[in-house]
């Protein structure tokens, strides 16, 4: 039995032990060696017994080591004892619990808070002494100091800030601080529960900053612009405001509004903008009379030399970036062919394009795009040797000509154009990245005269494009039989439309939890009556190259909707249509009005098309994307992203897109029976996409057992040749009605 409870009595031979009492004693003894906080028992302010806990709060490695200790030692100083002792012994003497919290002293001398609640063991015979509970609330104390040093540093902050802090909830004030109803000259606590169209000039004033910030607040994106705000006495205030949801997932906590007036630095700069618009005006009349002074002594003189410079530079070199045009770079090309021959020494051409360079015109003008090829052209310049010719050819196309480079040469300066294109461009305050692809000719095997030569690297150039971009390829053979497919391609494209070669086919969508036929896909084909049957994956990207995309793509979508309005005519009232989109036709700003046009004359919902783009096409310019996406969805059309899983996406990226559907790309669907990484993948995407409530479509089933791996993990959707191969309509209108009636998983799994 443990000392805290063993008495002579119980211990001595030959005494009987009452079972019960000793199991109570040994109960009560478990409980308190079991105990988290400190138990003592006191006669005389010594310690009589305690637990193990309790000894080690004040240091010790043994509860028996306190026995006989006077409580003094616990205690700071004896003043801290003594103070204990005469706020306690009021409470305990009424048989009452007396709780406080007190430093107190480790053995080794440091002090800690403590909590203590003593009572007495029998108030009417004090002799009988006390037990004491103890906790050690040393880091809870140490926690509250920080917590409350922070309140009183945050509250500093708030007041002493120099600009203005604004709470607001339904657009109405709830705090602010002295600054913001100073800059407004509002007294102190005026604005309290004031609507925020107190500050305003106008009703339209409020409600447009509020159209114009509040998506962002219920989006949980942060707003920052400028805004024109009212004084009291009705003068304007310009501010430049920061605002954010309080916490963006419940928005009915209201926002926090940050405003800073920059009225004076609005109007200083307005007026710096006028006095240098004054002075450049002076400073070009004058430049202009000083030059036609100059001009007039020296025209006689200098006019025939100066038209003769410029003529040769502008019949030889590119006026925007000062490299050789396509006249001087034969005129090089014919000597360095002409060296190469009479010294049997080698010559390497370069058709060098670059990478989406159109973006940069489309979306930050040209002016951008020109200051760009600028730069481009002095890093082209910066990389080659001094006997190398750089020359732009026009537009993002440039030539480079190296004599004595063989193959080997020539792959490491394409490299070091690679490794050079990788470091980014400051043009004005914009961070662009260009990327070239890259077409490698040999002289003489890929030709003997420079205009085969540069064709060659151009149709090596156009095959670098298609695997892949920003990289390059030496010209092979079979790449210009490719070539000559590619320009009889391209040219049967152009009357494909008018011809009626075009048809659409369309695969059925399951539903997996009813095995009825959801949606359609819409798949072109295009049936050639020389060429046969050209696949999409050849056709489309000639079709993007050569702009034909957006006449076919539009035509893809009026056929798709007038078979999806007959269906829905015919007994499938609740099907819905799915169509490919391309990276251009997604690029292009009247996409969504052209889809509510169609949509509306054939009378259908929005809701009953769903559009799909690559996640590659999303990735590659976000903003645009999530723009374009947030007004199909304002107009109630459905986006889904195709292939998921083999682009680039982050989950910050795909949280932002206005996504109705994920589609699961068939190369993890494949092996889901036999690959466990693919099925971790696959499991990965449908429960992401349920948390972000998004639905899930499975591409490329094939067998029972994917559709039973789909099944269990909760995908809503499958496609795939274990269900149909892509049908013509009147044969996939046979195989819905077949899949009309069926209403249960089993019967989806069936």
């Amino acid at each position: 039995m443990s000392p805290l409870y063993s008495t002579p009595e119980l211990q001595r031979p030959g005494v009987a032990t009452d079972p019960p009492l000793h199991r109570t004693l040994r109960e009560q003894q478990i409980l308190l060696d079991s105990a988290g906080v400190g138990i003592v028992f006191l006669r005389q302010r010594s310690v009589v017994r305690c637990n193990q806990r309790y000894a080690e709060i004040f240091g010790y490695a043994s509860s028996a080591r306190l026995v006989g200790i006077n409580t003094e030692a616990f205690y700071p100083d004896r003043d801290a004892f003594r103070e204990l002792g005469r706020m306690a012994y009021p409470v305990l003497a009424q048989g009452q619990s007396f709780r406080v919290e007190r430093q107190l002293r480790r053995r080794d001398g440091t002090l800690f808070w403590g909590s203590l609640t003593g009572r007495l063991i029998n108030p009417h015979d004090t002799t009988e002494g006390s037990i004491w509970i103890l906790d050690d609330i040393d880091e809870q104390k140490r926690a509250q100091a920080a917590l409350s040093a922070a309140e009183r540093e945050k509250q500093l902050l708030f007041d002493s800030a120099m600009v203005g802090i604004v709470f607001l909830r339904d657009r109405h004030l709830t705090r602010c601080n002295d600054h913001f109803e100073q800059m407004l000259g509002f007294q102190p606590g005026e604005l309290m529960g004031s609507s925020s169209r107190r500050w305003y000039a106008s009703d339209e004033a409020w409600e447009e900053v509020g159209h114009r910030c509040y998506p962002f607040l219920a989006s949980g994106q942060s707003y920052e612009g400028e805004v024109e705000l009212c004084r009291k006495d009705g003068t304007p205030v310009i501010c430049e405001v920061r605002s954010k949801s309080i916490d963006p997932a419940d928005p009915s906590q209201g926002s926090i509004w940050i405003t800073m007036d920059i009225t004076e630095r609005k109007q200083a700069q307005a007026a710096l903008s006028r006095a240098h618009e004054e002075l450049e005006q002076q400073v070009q009349d004058r430049t202009r009379e000083l030059r036609e002074t100059v001009d007039n002594l020296h025209r006689e003189i200098s006019d025939r030399k100066a038209d003769q410079e410029r003529i040769y530079w502008l019949a030889h070199y590119d006026a925007l970036t000062g490299l050789p045009n396509r006249a001087l770079l034969a005129e090089r090309a014919q000597r360095a062919i002409q060296v190469a021959q009479e010294k049997g020494t080698p010559l390497a051409v370069i058709f060098l394009d670059l990478d989406h360079f159109k973006h940069v015109n489309d979306s930050l003008g040209h002016r951008v795009g020109d200051a760009l090829l600028v730069e481009i052209a002095k890093r082209l310049r910066a990389v080659v040797r001094d006997k190398d010719t750089v020359a732009r050819l026009g537009g993002d196309e440039f030539i480079l000509l190296l004599p004595g480079a063989n193959a080997h040469g020539a792959a490491r300066v394409a490299s070091k154009l690679q490794e050079a294109s990788r470091q980014h461009y400051q043009i004005d305050h914009h961070e662009l990245t260009m990327a070239p692809s890259m077409g490698v000719a040999l002289f003489p095997q890929d030709g003997s005269d420079f205009d085969t030569l540069t064709q060659s690297a151009d149709v090596a150039m156009y095959r670098a494009k298609l695997d892949g971009r920003n990289t390059f390829r030496f010209f092979t053979p079979e790449m210009q039989a490719q070539s000559v497919r590619a320009l009889q391609l391209e040219n049967a494209l152009r009357r494909a439309l008018e011809r009626d070669q075009f048809r659409l086919h369309y695969q059925p969508q399951m539903s997996l939890a009813t095995g009825n036929v959801r949606s359609v896909e819409a798949l072109l084909r295009w049936q050639h009556p020389q060429l046969g049957q050209v696949s999409p994956a050849e056709f489309i990207p000639i079709a993007e190259d050569s702009g034909q995309i957006l006449q076919i793509g539009e035509w893809v979508l009026r056929t798709a909707l007038a078979q999806l309005k007959a269906w829905r005519s015919c007994g499938f009232p609740g099907l819905t249509m799915a169509v490919n989109l391309s990276a251009i036709q997604f690029r292009q700003p009247q996409l969504p009005e052209l889809v509510s046009r169609m949509l509306t004359e054939f009378d259908l919902p929005p809701d009953s098309l769903e559009l799909e783009l690559t996640e590659g096409v999303a990735v590659d310019d976000p903003h645009a994307a999530v723009a374009t996406m947030d007004q199909l969805h304002a107009r109630g059309v459905r986006m889904s992203m195709d292939d998921f899983g083999t682009g680039y996406s982050s989950l910050s990226q795909l949280k932002r897109f206005q996504i109705f559907k994920l589609k699961i790309d068939q190369s993890f669907v494949r092996d889901l029976g036999n690959d466990s990484n693919d099925r971790a993948i696959v499991s990965a995407i449908i429960r992401m996409a349920q948390a972000l409530g998004i639905r899930t479509t499975a591409e490329g089933v094939e067998t029972e057992c994917q559709l039973e791996f789909l099944h269990e993990q909760g995908c809503d959707e499958a496609q795939g040749y274990h269900f149909s191969t892509p049908l013509p309509a009147a044969d996939l209108e046979v195989f819905m009605r077949q899949h009309l009636h069926r209403d249960s998983p089993a019967d989806a799994l069936a």
